[in-house]
């Protein structure tokens, strides 16, 4: 998709990274310092990106992965000095969590009790996000220095599609990485 109205510089044009570098750069300083809780940074993003779509949301998110790997502190990192997913994001998604949480979901909106069918969905909906978490984790594998990184990191963030649901849950995913990162480099004794 290439917008060409007032919303935004045209995709792929040096304008249009000039502005995702500067919105990844606000982002992962402000996921350092939002409270708990507070989403407003990524509803305003996603706003923001909306005209570009998925591919949009993964070229910013390309350029969250490449400064992960630049500002991961040691302690996150793994035995070849590469951001540990593991360290960075809280433990594996599960279905009984995910169960958890569309019960409180459903009991707010007076839906009713999980039903199997919601148990089923569940399940495939926690592995999907592993196999996304994998996604992640090699794109973590780059090297910033070498001269086509952002190309290496973009491709393996698409190695499980490109669409919607792929590039909000691999966003989520590094949602949490940048504000681990941040966190740490923040308050380096916490």
């Amino acid at each position: 998709m290439n917008p060409t109205s007032s919303a935004g510089p045209v995709a792929g044009t040096p304008a249009y990274w000039s502005m995702l570098e500067r919105e990844a750069d606000d982002f992962s300083r402000t996921r350092a310092t939002n409270t708990p809780g507070n989403w407003s940074d990524v509803q305003r993003l996603v706003m923001l990106l909306r005209p570009y779509g998925p591919a949009g949301l993964l070229d910013l998110c390309t350029l969250l992965v490449l400064r992960a790997i630049d500002r991961c502190p040691t302690e996150l990192r793994d035995d070849q000095g590469r951001p540990d997913l593991p360290k960075l994001i809280k433990g594996k998604s599960d279905a009984l969590t995910t169960i958890d949480a569309a019960s409180s979901a459903n009991a707010r909106l007076h839906r009713g009790a999980v039903t199997a069918d919601d148990l089923t969905s569940a399940e495939e909906q926690v592995e999907r996000i592993n196999d996304l978490e994998k996604v992640v984790t090699a794109a973590l594998q780059t090297r910033t220095g070498h001269p086509k990184a952002r190309r290496h990191v973009r491709r393996a963030l698409s190695q499980q599609g490109d669409g919607a649901r792929e590039a909000t849950a691999i966003f989520g995913i590094l949602s949490d990485v940048m504000e681990a990162v941040g966190r740490k480099t923040a308050h380096p004794r916490a």
